[in-house]
């Protein structure tokens, strides 16, 4: 039996003293089941229809993939998980509340961008085009709790980082106007969001974070071996399959999919300057012109005019650069998740390249990072400022002195960029002989990390989340 990670309060029971309100609900095989909040009544009129009747209709298919605008979710999120795990007797309806201790929460579950808070939604069904604004389909009854400080507005959009001030601050305005005091607005993110009360120090809305993928990804693994949703068989790599007497034929491994984010497109442009290609496994599935490529080369590095011209159009030429994806269609070509881990990948190749989400001031951790911990590899994180502190505080181990990770503490994006190309030249130039005996000489804290990971399978990033909520709203 593994040991569970400790460090942080994997036990916190704080979750306890919040209950959850839906205001609409439905019967399911049997049992009653609340929709998401924040959807239009057609919505869950046809969804019951559609279960009432046990019609062979994919709702969700239709509703959150079909419509061309989804800003709010049609189904639950991991924190109704967390819940429906830990505290099934939270979740409540409408009429449930009671003048107790309890904090009341009205959950609202984010799609894509935080516009839906307070723009104008939509949704296509049947032909017919139906629009709402999220202010106008809360009951007055709850309207006035929540004027009250009674039931807070959580806005959960945990499954991606934040950085979208101004949807932010214009639903602070819209709620302010309608007599809601923004202290009883709060949203969750996946990553820190402090400059926003750099920029509004005025505001009153609570923002808090946690890291959502790291459970998921344990779980996921712990199926493994199994075929992924790319129809190859997902496998780890073990301790059983290292080799020490074999030089691997690769030193780099960088799988990405899209393109259009700075840390991939200068990955591409860096594999190109510096021939990296015949040195490693590299995928670039996305197409993008070259006019786009070098705006965004622009953004986040400097170089010359001559040679930005020239890497851009190779980059160009290149795209798409692939291995796993060559036979999909390219609206498939997205979004993979962790069932994609070709084990070959990481047996003949010694060092990752990983390209994280973003490349922001802000942690925002995926299963990007956790791939290669999970298969005994090291790595250089083309992502956000303190990825690297974020992951030993998390428990997990790096990579100095050998490498120089004083990347990480940099928060300027050039400046980091500049650092990361610093260690790439490194390990491209030193020879395949010398990283393979280094990567041995570690393998105590490659396997150390592996087993690590699993330690999360039970981890409940609500719990941190809830316990500071519950800080904020109980210490006078």
């Amino acid at each position: 039996m593994l040991k569970k990670y400790t460090d942080i309060n994997m036990n916190a029971i704080h979750g306890s003293n919040f209950k959850m309100i839906y205001t609409d609900w439905y019967i399911d095989h049997g049992q009653l089941k609340p929709f998401g909040n924040g959807m239009h009544p057609v919505i869950t009129k046809f969804i019951q229809y559609v279960l009432k009747n046990n019609l062979k209709i994919d709702w969700y298919e239709i509703l959150q993939y079909k419509s061309e605008q989804k800003g709010i979710k049609f189904d639950h999120s991991e924190l109704f998980n967390y819940f429906s795990r830990n505290f099934p007797k939270n979740i409540i309806s409408f009429n449930q509340i009671k003048d107790d201790d309890f904090i009341y929460v009205y959950p609202l579950e984010i799609k894509d961008t935080l516009s839906a808070l307070h723009n104008k939604n939509s949704f296509l069904l049947n032909d017919t085009e139906y629009t709402w604004f999220l202010k106008d389909i809360i009951e007055p009854e709850l309207f006035d709790l929540i004027k009250s400080g009674k039931v807070k507005i959580l806005v959960n959009m945990i499954h991606d980082p934040l950085y979208d001030s101004h949807n932010i601050q214009q639903f602070e305005i819209q709620l302010n106007e309608l007599g809601v005091d923004a202290s009883n607005i709060i949203i969750l993110g996946g990553s820190k969001f402090s400059e926003y009360y750099e920029i509004y120090p005025d505001s009153k809305i609570k923002i808090y974070n946690g890291h959502l993928f790291i459970r998921g990804y344990a779980d996921e693994i712990n199926s493994f071996p199994m075929i992924g949703n790319l129809g190859y068989l997902c496998e780890l790599l073990e301790e059983k399959d290292l080799d020490s007497t074999k030089i691997r034929k690769h030193k780099f491994l960088s799988p990405n999919r899209t393109m259009n984010k700075p840390q991939r497109t200068m990955l591409g442009y860096f594999a190109l300057k510096y021939d990296l290609l015949k040195d490693g496994l590299f995928t670039f599935i996305e197409k993008l012109e070259k006019n786009i490529l070098k705006n965004i080369v622009n953004k986040v590095y400097e170089d010359t005019e001559e040679n930005v011209e020239k890497y851009t159009s190779e980059l160009e030429k290149l795209l798409p650069y692939e291995d796993d994806t060559k036979e999909l269609p390219s609206d498939k070509k997205r979004a993979f998740g962790v069932r994609n881990n070709k084990k070959e990948w990481y047996a003949n190749s010694y060092f990752h390249l990983v390209t994280e989400t973003f490349f922001g001031p802000n942690v925002f951790l995926s299963e990007k990072i956790f791939k290669p911990i999970s298969n005994l590899q090291p790595f250089l994180v083309f992502g956000d400022y303190l990825t690297l502190a974020e992951l030993r505080r998390l428990g997990f181990k790096t990579f100095e002195p050998f490498i120089d990770e004083s990347y990480d503490l940099e928060k300027d994006p050039k400046k980091r960029m500049l650092l990361l190309e610093k260690e790439l030249i490194k390990l491209k130039n030193m020879p395949i002989e010398e990283l393979h005996n280094w990567y041995y000489s570690i393998i105590d804290i490659l396997l150390y990390n592996q087993k690590h990971i699993y330690s999360f399978e039970n981890y409940e990033c609500f719990d941190e989340i809830f316990e500071k909520i519950k800080i904020d709203y109980t210490t006078k």
